[in-house]
C-alpha cells in the first residue's frame, strides 16, 4: 500500500488542492515544492468510516468517536520515517499541511474552509498537523456540509498535501470570471502590491481563466516573486444591488473602497442626533479613523493625521484611571441638568482619549504578545484565545449582576439586584445610539427571561494554556513572556472598561439633549422631549444656545423620523460567498444543533432551549441578557466581545460569519460547528 505520491494534475486520487498545485506548476506558475500523503493513510487509521444520512446528537457522538480513533491510531510501519525523508528533500524548515479532499475542486461545493489546513508548521509539528487534517474529514461541520450537498465528507480521496511554507511580504487571493467580472478581482489579506506585481497577477489569472474557465487563486508575494498555492473554480458573487449611500461622500473622499461600514458596533441606521455626534467627533477628535454617516449608517476610514499622544502599553492602566477620575470630576461639575455644549465637550474629550491614546496602546499590547508567540512558540498560536480568557472585566461584572437578577427568589431581592446593576451600568443602553433610553430609564430588558445566566468561572482555563506555552520556552524567555501576557490580559480588561466609560459620557449628552427637548416642549415647539433626537444636532445646539426657533420644529422632527425609518429598508450591501449550504467565520469551540432565532438590536424576547441566535452583532451590554444554545454573528473576530464571552460561558459560537442572514432564516435547523468556525443549514424552517 502506497502512502505517498508526487503532485500530478491527472491523478484524481490526490484530491483538489494537490491536483491544483500540479496544474499550476504544469502551466509554468511558481509553486512551492511538496508531496501528497494519499487516501490510503486515512483508510489505514480510520477503517470504519461512518456515512451519516441525517444529523442528530447520535451522529455527533459517532463523529466524535471517529476523531478519537484517528487521534489514537498508530501510524503504519515506516510512515514517519518516510515523512521525515520527504520533508528533508523539500529543503525547508517550515511547512504547510493542507487537506486535499474529494470535493475541494468541484464547482458549487468547494467546501472552502470546511477542512483543516495548517501553515508555518515546524518539521516536528507536521505529524500532529497531518492528524488534524485527517480528523477534519469527520468533523461535524464537514459531515453536515457533505450531507447538505448529497455527499459523504469521507469519500475518497482524503489526502494531505505537504509543501514548503512560503513567507512573504503580502498574501491574498484573486479571482477572474471572463464575461462576468470586467477584470480580475484582487483581495489582499496582508501587505501591499506594486502596480507591476498587480499587472503580473492579473495576467496570470487571465491565462488560467482562458484554460480553465472562471478561477480563483491563492498567492503569496515572496522574495522570488509571486508564488501560487491553489487554483479552484470561481463562483462570482451575486450582482451587487446599487446602494445610494455612496452619494453622501463628498468629492474629497469619494472613493468608496476606502470606507468600511461599522456594522460590528452600529448595525442600525443612526438617529439624526447620533449622526450629529459622529460629525462632531470627526471634526474635533483625532482617533486614527475618520467617520461619516452614509445612507444613514456609520462608516469609517483610516485617518493619516497624527494621534494626540502615544503611551506605552505598561502605562495604559494608569492612563485609564486618570481619565476616569477626570471624567468623574467634570461630570460632578456639570450637575444633574448639564448644558449641551459642556456635555458635548466632555464627550469629545473622552472619545479622543479613549480611541486616540488608550486603544492604540491596548492594541500594541495584544500585538506584542502575538509577535512573541509567533517568534518563540508558533505552534502555540491557537492558544491565544484561551490565554485571553478569564480576565476580570466589566463584561464579567455585567454577567454576574444579570445572573443575580435572574436568580433572585423574592421581589425585594430582585429589586436590590436590579439596583446593583443600574448603579454600575445604568448609563448603558441596548443600542449605541444617543436616542435609545438607558437601562436606568428603561430597565425592562434586564427582567426578561433569556435562559439561565451562568455564574461559573471561565470555562476556558487560561492558566493551563499559559503553562503549556511556558513549558516550551527557554528559561530566559519566560520573564518576558509573563510580562507581555500580563499586559495583554490587562488590555482585554481595559477594552471592556473603556466601553463602559464611553457609554457614561454619551449618557451625559443624552441628558443634556433631553433637557433641551423639555425646554422646547414648554415653548410649544415639540410634542415630546424625545423628539429632540430627530432634529439635526447643529440646529439643537443653536436652540440650546438661545437662538429663536425660526422653523417648524414639528415638521423637522417628522422629516427626521421618516428619513431615519426609511434608511432601515436600504442597509449597505454586505459580502456573501454565494454558497447556499454553509457560511464560515471564527469558531469559539463546541458544537450545537438548533433552530435559528433572528436577533434585532435592542429587541429582547424569550428564547427556546435550542435557539441559535443569529445577529449582525451583539453589543457588550446585550450579551449578558442572552443564553442561547449557540450564537452566530455576521461581524467580529476571534478576540472580540462576543467571542470572548461565548468562550467564557461555554456557548458554541461562530463569529464574523458574513452573509449568514442571507443564507439562514428564522426557524432553519442548523449545525453550529464552533471548532471549525462553520455553520451548515440542515433543514429549512
Amino acid at each position: 500500500m502506497s502512502f505517498f505520491a508526487a503532485l500530478d494534475a491527472a491523478d484524481a486520487s490526490l484530491g483538489g488542492k494537490a491536483r491544483s498545485l500540479a496544474r499550476l506548476a504544469a502551466g509554468g506558475f511558481a509553486t512551492p515544492p511538496g508531496f501528497v500523503i494519499t487516501d490510503a493513510l486515512f483508510r489505514a487509521v480510520c477503517p470504519r468510516v461512518f456515512a451519516p444520512r441525517q444529523f442528530d446528537n447520535a451522529t455527533l457522538a459517532m463523529l466524535d468517536q471517529l476523531r478519537t480513533d484517528i487521534e489514537e491510531a498508530p501510524w503504519p510501519d515506516g510512515f514517519l520515517d518516510e515523512v521525515a525523508s520527504r520533508l528533508r528533500g523539500i529543503g525547508a524548515d517550515r511547512f504547510s499541511v493542507r487537506s486535499s479532499f474529494a470535493s475541494e475542486d468541484v464547482a458549487g461545493a468547494l467546501a472552502a474552509g470546511v477542512y483543516e489546513s495548517s501553515v508555518d508548521v515546524p518539521m516536528a509539528g507536521v505529524e500532529n498537523a497531518v492528524r488534524r487534517v485527517l480528523c477534519s474529514a469527520v468533523s461535524p461541520g464537514a459531515a453536515a456540509y457533505a450531507i447538505a450537498h448529497g455527499r459523504n465528507s469521507a469519500d475518497p480521496p482524503v489526502a494531505v498535501v505537504v509543501h514548503a511554507y512560503v513567507s512573504g511580504e503580502a498574501e491574498g487571493s484573486a479571482a477572474f470570471a471572463p464575461g462576468t467580472t470586467p477584470e480580475p478581482v484582487l483581495m489582499l489579506r496582508r501587505g501591499s502590491l506594486s502596480a507591476e506585481t498587480r499587472a503580473k497577477l492579473r495576467a496570470s489569472l487571465a491565462k488560467l481563466a482562458q484554460a480553465l474557465g472562471p478561477v480563483e487563486v491563492e498567492w503569496v508575494l515572496a522574495t522570488q516573486g509571486l508564488v501560487y498555492l491553489q487554483v479552484r473554480p470561481f463562483q462570482p458573487k451575486r450582482a451587487p444591488v446599487p446602494w445610494q449611500g455612496w452619494k453622501d461622500l463628498p468629492g474629497s473622499a469619494a472613493d468608496p473602497t476606502a470606507w468600511r461600514w461599522d456594522v460590528a458596533h452600529n448595525p442600525l441606521p443612526l438617529s439624526p442626533a447620533q449622526a450629529g455626534l459622529v460629525d462632531l467627533v470627526d471634526e474635533r477628535c483625532r482617533t486614527g479613523i475618520r467617520q461619516r454617516v452614509l445612507g444613514g449608517y456609520l462608516f469609517y476610514a483610516r485617518d493619516e493625521r497624527p494621534l494626540p499622544a502615544v503611551i506605552e502599553p505598561c502605562a495604559a492602566g494608569g492612563y485609564f484611571e486618570a481619565l476616569r477620575v477626570d471624567f468623574e470630576a467634570r461630570l460632578t461639575a456639570l450637575g444633574a441638568a448639564p448644558a449641551l455644549e459642556a456635555a458635548l465637550a466632555l464627550f469629545a474629550s473622552v472619545v479622543e482619549r479613549i480611541f486616540g491614546v488608550l486603544q492604540p496602546a491596548l492594541k500594541r499590547a495584544r500585538l506584542e504578545l502575538h509577535g512573541f508567540l509567533r517568534a518563540h512558540a508558533p505552534a502555540e498560536l491557537p492558544l491565544l484565545a484561551a490565554l485571553g480568557s478569564g480576565v476580570p472585566s466589566m463584561a464579567e461584572e455585567r454577567r454576574r449582576l444579570v445572573a443575580a437578577i435572574r436568580q433572585a427568589a423574592t421581589d425585594p431581592e430582585r429589586a436590590q439586584a436590579r439596583a446593583n446593576y443600574l448603579a454600575l451600568f445604568g448609563d448603558e443602553s441596548p443600542v449605541w445610539d444617543v436616542s435609545t433610553p438607558t437601562y436606568a430609564e428603561d430597565p425592562s430588558p434586564l427582567l426578561l427571561e433569556h435562559g439561565t445566566a451562568s455564574t461559573d468561572a471561565s470555562v476556558v482555563d487560561w492558566r493551563a494554556a499559559n503553562a503549556h506555552v511556558e513549558a516550551g520556552l527557554a528559561d530566559a524567555q519566560r520573564g518576558a513572556w509573563r510580562g507581555l501576557l500580563s499586559l495583554a490580559r490587562e488590555a482585554i480588561s481595559l477594552s471592556e472598561a473603556d466601553d463602559w466609560l464611553y457609554a457614561r459620557a454619551q449618557a451625559v449628552v443624552r441628558r443634556a439633549l433631553l433637557s433641551t427637548g423639555r425646554q422646547l416642549v414648554s415653548a410649544g415647539h415639540l410634542a415630546d422631549a424625545a423628539e429632540v433626537f430627530l432634529l439635526p444636532l447643529p440646529l439643537v445646539r443653536e436652540l440650546a444656545g438661545g437662538s429663536a426657533a425660526n422653523v417648524d420644529l414639528h415638521a423637522v422632527a417628522a422629516a427626521g423620523s421618516a428619513s431615519w425609518q426609511a434608511t432601515r429598508k436600504v442597509p449597505p450591501p454586505v459580502s456573501f460567498s454565494g454558497d447556499d449550504k454553509a457560511v464560515h467565520g471564527h469558531g469559539t469551540g463546541g458544537n450545537a444543533i438548533g433552530r435559528i432565532v433572528s436577533h434585532r438590536a435592542g429587541c429582547f424576547r424569550a428564547l427556546p432551549g435550542d435557539a441559535v441566535l443569529l445577529a449582525q452583532t451583539l453589543l457588550p451590554t446585550e450579551l449578558p441578557l442572552v443564553a442561547a444554545a449557540a450564537i452566530i454573528t455576521e461581524t467580529g473576530g476571534p478576540l472580540d466581545h462576543v467571542a470572548a464571552q461565548a468562550r467564557e460561558r461555554g456557548i458554541p459560537a461562530v463569529i464574523g460569519a458574513s452573509g449568514a442572514s442571507r443564507l439562514l432564516h428564522e426557524g432553519d435547523l442548523v449545525l453550529v460547528d464552533g471548532e471549525r468556525g462553520l455553520v451548515v443549514k440542515l433543514a429549512r424552517s
